[in-house]
């Protein structure tokens, strides 16, 4: 376990390495998730979008504690230690699980970790353009390797041989609670603010954004096996390299442009991922997806800041948000799935990122910054 803070401290990132391997831990337990969901449906004999709603579970959980952990906990040991336990005991009970709704409460209940996780994680990151190239590059570094793993360890035997594995990961934080301090040093503030106007409306794209396109990512690797026809492996491949394009986008320095252009964007693709089952649009759809996503969040993320008094304070509402659409979006996406209406699936996911966009732009355009350069980069 040195080994990887080694690396990290070497990698002179501006974010504490235990809180970056309990987000790369979070991470790798939702990057598992589409590769369960076709185990899942085998096990307990239901469809597809049926099984999705251990994803809905679990970013229901997600949306609670990452709203709520701004408002009444600190970044301190004691609430870092909850991550791990959570995590460890929400895959221990879905290992054992007898039903599909029981087994959607344990994750519901592994969904809590990882919102503590990803605000322990950008609560001291958002609002820095550094600090959240150095966060939000976890994300597509643990994408590179985890896929081919994950899909390996389904193919061995049903979901549960998965979630063995994942209470240990989502144990190996605690290694690292010492470096975690036992006080409160990162708040600012005593009190917390209310967002300005600008900035709840790009919440409300941030919200749409996720929905629109967790409505067709999170069935990929269904949409890859079930109507493209190509195998678990290639399929695993082409999400690691999903992750490996992400990774110049999330440590892109210069400015990233209008997030509304990206994620317009990536309306299209959500659109050719949903109805065009062709081999090649595939691929290149779901490669694609990592860079132009991941060039678009952090111009988002950027935009938020600036229309912010209080920068930091929007962290928890922004991994709030996108996780509530993320909680809407594999329901919306399960039910046109199981209906077999690939152009509706599409066409519904890629209207409401579009949407989205088109606010995004307008708010870039019709509103003025209210944090200036060194709120932003401080």
């Amino acid at each position: 376990m040195q080994v990887p803070v080694r690396v990290l401290d070497a990698a002179r990132l501006r974010v504490d390495p235990p809180v970056l391997i309990a987000l790369a831990s979070s991470t790798i337990v939702f990057i598992a998730t589409p590769f369960l969901i076709v185990p899942i449906a085998e096990q307990f004999d239901v469809s597809a979008g049926a099984a999705g709603l251990i994803s809905t579970a679990q970013l229901t959980g997600f949306v609670i504690a990452s709203w709520t952990a701004g408002r009444f906990l600190r970044p301190v040991r004691r609430n870092f230690a909850a991550i791990g336990v959570l995590g460890i005991v929400a895959n221990l009970g879905s290992v054992v699980a007898p039903s599909l709704t029981i087994l959607a409460a344990w994750r519901l209940v592994s969904g809590l970790s990882l919102g503590l996780a990803a605000w322990f994680a950008w609560q001291a990151a958002f609002g820095n353009a550094r600090r959240t190239g150095d966060t939000a590059v976890i994300g597509p570094l643990v994408g590179i390797v985890t896929p081919p793993a994950i899909a390996t360890l389904a193919s061995l035997g049903d979901a549960d041989l998965v979630f063995l594995v994942l209470a240990v990961v989502a144990g190996s934080p605690l290694l690292l609670i010492g470096r975690i301090p036992r006080a409160d040093r990162l708040r600012p503030h005593a009190t917390r603010h209310a967002a300005t106007p600008a900035a709840r409306w790009i919440l409300l794209a941030l919200t749409m954004v996720t929905m629109g396109g967790s409505a067709v990512f999170v069935y990929g690797a269904a949409i890859g096996e079930d109507e493209v026809g190509l195998s678990p492996g290639v399929i695993s491949l082409l999400f690691s390299a999903n992750a490996l394009v992400s990774i110049p986008a999330a440590k892109w320095t210069r400015s990233h442009g209008p997030a509304g252009v990206w994620f317009a964007a990536t309306s299209v693709l959500a659109f050719l991922l949903a109805a065009v089952h062709v081999q090649v649009v595939f691929a290149f759809t779901l490669v694609a997806w990592g860079f132009v996503f991941f060039m678009a969040t952090p111009a988002a993320f950027s935009l938020l800041a600036s229309r912010s008094v209080f920068p930091e304070e929007r962290a928890g509402d922004a991994q709030a948000v996108m996780a509530l659409g993320r909680v809407f979006g594999p329901a919306v996406g399960g039910a046109l799935l199981a209906a077999g209406q690939p152009i509706a699936h599409g066409a519904v996911a890629s209207g409401t990122m579009f949407s989205a966009a088109l606010l995004l732009l307008v708010v870039e355009r019709r509103t003025t910054a209210v944090s200036g350069p060194d709120a932003i980069n401080r």
